[in-house]
């Protein structure tokens, strides 16, 4: 499955990771989580392929950068 263009709500992220939006705020402000894309003020999109990263061990901070 090709996930490069994919993307996931705030709701998708928080529910395959169990945590809270309280955590995934902070985690992406801190650097910890890849930074999502703001199209408005309140609707965040984050990359499906950067979230796998992530969950799989293989993302680092520097990706932010990207």
């Amino acid at each position: 499955m090709n996930l490069k263009n994919q993307l996931l709500t705030q709701k998708q992220v928080c529910d395959s990771l169990n945590v809270g939006r309280t955590w995934l705020w902070r985690a992406e402000k801190e650097g910890r989580y890849p930074r999502g894309k703001r199209y408005t003020q309140r609707c965040v999109r984050y990359s499906a392929a950067l979230h796998e990263q992530f969950v799989n061990g293989d993302w680092n901070k520097a990706a932010n950068d990207e």
